[in-house]
């Protein structure tokens, strides 16, 4: 019986090479082959076995090359005889599987193939790995002789140098592929000889060189088809003087240099079928086999009228490319040459090719004397570095005068050591004044950037901060940094106008006009070390000139001066207003009382004086509400009780209580249609509002007309109220501030019409803060039509 003891699994490193090795032969799940068949039937006939095995075992299987009375291809590793194997020494052999503790209980024992009786030696490897086996098996206990376990032995051997020469077959018909492959595709034309000369294989590219098909050449002597006689005979004669002894005028001027130990590249003029000459550059090489026999030659012959050909073409192509292409070789002794110069080179040095071909010196020469240095320093860093070279310099034309060139060239390390350039020179003049002009032009405007009153803020495409003028630098305490947006408000100290709210990105001027936007006059302050800065922001996309937008900038205008001056005004409006309001009170109360004949009849000639004293005292006190309302809205202190309302009842309401003051101006108020919708505000703030449009619309129109009050949808959820007067209309100059507090389009001492200036703005104001917008259609001479929009719902049924 074996013994129960298990052998040590190898060591990864040593698995991992064995696999390998393995894999080298490129056998695995290959199809069966008789020479590996012959093995197992000697095998099972030496052994006296039913069944015999060519296993090789990779990472997780047994696979059989040959298999004889076995009807599997494969079985799992761990399950195999094959696995104790490899991973010992010499022929592994189990007498009696049921009776040993590793594979009593194995499926291949318990199952079919019903294993009893096991033998492998290793398939052992040149470099020592265990690859597989070869194994007999019986279903019936036995036990191998010394002479089978000896033949075993040396089957497996036998087999072993069976995948040797397996392998180096099928290397060498790779490598014979290959050279078929490699003369198939060679450009030149490629002719194989014997060692005498005659022709045992030629190329295609050889076929259409010389018009002959391969059946022509094959056999007949290289030097009698191709080569004429006389330029034989002549080569003879050189080489023979040369070497001392006589050659024949036949294949040995072909090969006597290499009996020298010489190789050499020579240009033939050999003969095409048709009888004409074919331009080529010929290659002799000697063919030897592994014991250093001659077996023949190649010969390549480089078609020479074809680089004709391409040569043509690169002068025609150079002719068209503005400056000068060239080639430059600089050797390592430091002698130079231009193995290439287009036309172009007397354009650009005034020199001809012949002059330059044989060094630097007449282009150094024409190198402005301030630049010659420089160039020569850049070229020796680009060769040493073997880096594309790129410079700008100035030469001085025997005919131009100074002009700018710009040479680009790419060094290439040679065989002999010598660098070769391929590159270009072209006059950059025109361009490089204009460069100069834009410089110039782009110094002073940052210079004049730079000396702005305001700051001027500027980021690319990707949200890249790219400009802080020494304006924007001091007022934020920082400069341009890369930093993403989104702590920019942060880092910049940005805050809504009041001062102390922050921003969020969103809301930054430069990030919106990103955006595509045009920010106008956006109120926003600064507040760096505790002190805020107030600024007006005008900001815009920026645009390259293909129209692709590539950044955006901000201009902030400090407004810091003129918002105290404002808080200043508004105090002391605000003090004056609450100090005049009780006198005012009461002096317009006791003119109403003596107006009124509550304190006796008033006599005749006092009548009209106390009238206008009591018009004037009225018109104050209206100033005085209009300025404390101004007051109220621009410091937050005014209430607004929003409640949702009908419409339609509101502007009923405008109209009566209107339609007195209108009358007085000899106009009337007309209603006509309005939408059934519900809208959201102060019922008290929106009387204001209309009272102010309808008052304004009564005073600027002419006796007899009628003023149109109204309300449409503008949007499903958008009403639009508007006011429609047949007056004069606003002017243009007073469009744009029609809006503001104090406003007037007549403002001398003389004007028509009176007012305090207030009601449009403080109107826009309460339209605002009701959350709506305020706005106005006019043509001057035809009337204006004053309009605001709010937000609205269509009107259930049964609404009060």
């Amino acid at each position: 019986m074996e013994s129960s003891k298990a052998i040590p699994a190898p060591s990864p490193p040593r698995e991992l090479s064995r696999l390998a090795a393995l894999l080298r032969y490129e056998i695995l799940d290959t199809p069966d082959e008789t020479a590996f068949d012959d093995f197992t039937e000697l095998a099972a006939y030496i052994c006296d076995t039913p069944i015999a095995l060519i296993s090789l075992v990779d990472d997780h299987r047994q696979w059989f090359k040959s298999r004889l009375g076995l009807d599997v291809s494969e079985t799992p590793r761990e399950l195999s005889f094959c696995t104790y194997t490899i991973e010992g020494e010499g022929v592994f052999e189990v007498e009696d599987a049921h009776r040993d503790t590793r594979f009593c209980d194995n499926p291949l024992v318990t199952g079919d193939p019903h294993i009893r009786f096991y033998a492998g030696a290793p398939l052992i490897s040149p470099d020592g790995y265990n690859l597989g086996t070869l194994c007999v098996i019986d279903r019936q206990p036995r036990q191998l002789s010394e002479a089978q376990r000896g033949a075993l032995v040396r089957l497996s051997r036998q087999i072993m140098r069976l995948f040797e020469e397996r392998l180096q077959a099928h290397r060498y018909a790779e490598q014979a592929a290959l050279q078929q492959a490699l003369l198939n595709s060679a450009a030149s034309a490629m002719l194989v000889t014997t060692d005498d000369g005659h022709i045992s294989g030629v190329n295609p590219t050889a076929e259409r060189l010389f018009g002959y098909p391969e059946q022509m050449l094959i056999g007949q002597p290289l030097t009698s088809v191709l080569f004429p006689q006389e330029a034989l005979q002549r080569r003879a004669t050189i080489l023979g003087n040369a070497l001392g002894e006589p050659i024949e005028p036949g294949f040995a001027v072909l090969t006597a240099p290499l009996l020298e130990g010489r190789r050499e590249m020579r240009e033939w003029r050999l003969l095409h079928r048709n009888g004409s000459g074919v331009p080529v550059l010929l290659n002799v090489s000697a063919i030897h086999d592994e014991r250093e026999l001659l077996r023949g030659y190649i010969v390549s012959a480089y078609d020479l009228a074809h680089q004709e050909h391409l040569q043509l073409r690169l002068q025609q192509i150079a002719a068209q490319v503005p400056g000068m292409l060239f080639q430059f070789c600089w050797r390592p002794d430091g002698n130079s040459s231009f193995p290439y110069l287009s036309e172009g080179v007397e354009d650009i040095y005034g020199l001809s090719a012949a002059e330059m071909a044989p060094s630097i010196g007449p282009i150094y020469e024409r190198v402005h004397p301030e630049d010659r240095e420089h160039v020569l320093a850049s070229i020796r860093q680009a060769a040493s570095t073997l880096t594309p070279w790129h410079f700008e310099h100035r030469i001085d034309h025997p005919r131009k005068g100074i002009i700018w060139v710009e040479a680009r060239a790419t060094p290439m390390r040679q065989a002999d050591g010598s660098v070769l350039w391929h590159g270009l020179v072209t006059d950059v003049t025109e361009r490089k004044a204009a460069q100069l002009e834009l410089d110039k032009q782009q110094e002073i405007n940052r210079r004049l950037l730079e000396a702005l009153s305001e700051g001027v803020v500027a980021c690319d495409a990707d949200c890249n901060l790219t400009l802080f003028n020494h304006t924007a630098r001091r007022w934020h305490g920082l400069d341009a940094e890369q930093i993403a947006p989104e702590q920019w408000p942060d880092a910049y100290h940005l805050y809504h106008a009041d001062g102390a709210t922050p921003m969020v990105m969103d809301e930054l001027p430069l990030i919106r006009a990103l955006r595509g936007e045009h920010i106008r006059n956006l109120e926003m302050a600064i507040v760096l070390h505790g002190t805020p800065r107030y600024v007006l922001a005008n900001a815009d996309p920026m645009f390259a000139s293909n129209g692709q937008q590539n950044g955006a900038v901000v201009v902030l205008h400090d407004i810091t001066e003129r918002k105290q001056i404002e808080i200043l005004q508004r105090d002391f409006v605000s003090t004056v207003s609450h100090e005049l309001r009780t006198p005012l009170t009461s002096i317009t109360a006791s003119l109403g009382l003596i107006c009124g004949g509550v304190m006796g009849e008033v006599p005749e000639h006092l009548q009209e004086l106390l009238d206008i004293a009591q018009l004037n005292s009225k018109r104050l006190s209206a100033l005085i509400d209009d300025l404390l309302d101004i007051d109220k809205l621009y410091a937050g202190k005014m209430r607004f009780e929003m409640r949702q309302q009908p419409l339609q009842p509101l502007l009923e309401q405008a109209v009566r209580s209107n339609q007195g003051y209108a009358e007085s101006y000899a106009v009337s108020i007309e209603l006509g249609t309005c939408p059934e919708v519900a809208i959201t505000i102060d019922t008290m703030r929106l009387e204001q509002v209309l009272s102010n449009l309808l008052s304004n619309a009564a005073k600027y129109s002419p006796r007899g007309e009628r003023i149109a009050l109204g309300a449409s949808l503008v949007e499903p959820q958008r009403i639009r109220v508007s006011v429609c007067d047949r007056g004069p209309g606003v002017a243009e100059a007073f469009r744009e501030r029609i809006f503001s507090k104090f406003a007037q389009a007549d403002s001398s001492d003389t004007r028509q019409q009176g007012g305090t200036g207030l009601g449009l703005a403080i109107s826009k104001e309460l339209v605002e803060h009701m959350g709506g917008v305020i706005g106005f259609d006019s043509t001057p001479g035809a009337g204006a039509c004053f309009w605001f929009e709010l937000p609205c719902t269509p009107l259930h049924e049964g609404h009060a």
